[in-house]
């Protein structure tokens, strides 16, 4: 039996909705892209020739609910949109992936939690789903299933990074909404254990900060379990894209290195490794997790349930840990 073919809008053509918009249309099989809305007329018309797509522009999301019939809806705007554009598919039935955060107040993010709630009462299925695309990114599965097959004992300490090149007019808040807020849901996930405590230290900020800008920050905490969590977040570094995680077990280290790369340290060995360039942003590193998540949740919209995505309750658990920190500024 031949599947439908899914039809898929795409909110936002920067580097997030570039991103899904090439993924959606020449990764994920039986998926057609339908629709693209972004205010920006030249960036959205010169994504939709990037990939020779034929399908129709609009200003905004209400537009494009209006104009074309959709199964899904991918929202790659900027954060500040997330909330009212989350609302308006769970007003209009539609299923929508959201890009990270949920939202960017813990008042938003608990408005929407109530309204999914509502609608999953009347769909019977979840509508909404967050993207934390680390959670489908291959090497930290790997990660998790070290974890749960327990050769290496049980783990102690957890130190992370994430570095960016630059984040253009990026707030100090959106150090912990739009960057940290990926440690903060990683975590939970990898470790299947909840943050009991959160703070950040803030200390001497890099020069190519703009004049106000906290950066970097170093989050400190730990889980109900006892693992204790340092996570340094650089919006800024001018270096390269920087992301890494390294967990310390009872009888061995796991790292997970810049591309992805998976060092077990344990029996006194450590395998080496030759030298590599650095990526001007996420997009490289993570390409296949973000297709592996788009999979998953293509899968949905034609009504095979998913427990690997993130919903509404990942986001707003998210907001409720980071908003432990923003109560201390």
């Amino acid at each position: 039996m031949v599947e439908k073919e899914l039809r898929v809008g795409v909110v936002g053509a920067g580097v997030m909705g570039s991103g899904h918009v090439e993924y959606l249309s020449q990764d994920i099989p039986g998926v057609t892209v339908v629709g693209l809305a972004e205010p920006n007329e030249d960036l959205r018309n010169a994504l939709l020739q990037r990939w020779n797509l034929s399908c129709p522009g609009f200003d905004s999301l209400e537009e494009m609910l209006d104009t074309v019939s959709l199964d899904g809806v991918v929202i790659a705007s900027p954060d500040r949109f997330h909330a009212e554009s989350i609302k308006l598919c769970l007003s209009r039935k539609i299923p929508a992936l959201c890009e990270k955060p949920l939202a960017q107040s813990l008042d938003d993010g608990e408005e929407l939690s109530q309204l999914a709630q509502k609608s999953l009462t009347e769909m019977g299925k979840p509508l909404i789903h967050l993207g934390f695309m680390r959670r489908f990114d291959p090497p930290l599965v790997e990660v998790k299933n070290i974890i749960g097959s327990g050769e290496l004992g049980q783990v102690l300490y957890v130190n992370a990074s994430t570095r960016n090149v630059s984040s253009p007019g990026i707030k100090s808040e959106e150090l912990l909404t739009n960057i940290a807020i990926h440690e903060v849901d990683t975590m939970r996930w990898l470790l299947s254990d909840e943050w009991s405590d959160l703070t950040v230290l803030k200390g001497r900020p890099t020069s190519v900060a703009p004049d106000g800008l906290q950066d970097p920050i170093v989050l400190t905490g730990g889980t109900v379990n006892g693992v204790v969590i340092v996570a340094d977040i650089f919006a800024n570094n001018s270096y390269g894209y920087d992301v890494r995680c390294e967990l310390t077990f009872e009888r061995g280290v796991v790292r997970v290195g810049i591309w992805g790369d998976v060092t077990v340290v344990r029996d006194h060995q450590h395998p080496a490794h030759p030298p590599f360039a650095l990526g001007e942003n996420w997009m490289a590193r993570f390409r296949q997790a973000y297709v592996n998540e788009l999979v998953e949740w293509t899968e949905t919209l034609r009504g095979k349930p998913s427990s690997d995505l993130a919903t509404v309750e990942d986001g707003l658990r998210a907001l409720q840990v980071l908003d432990w920190v923003s109560s201390e500024s």
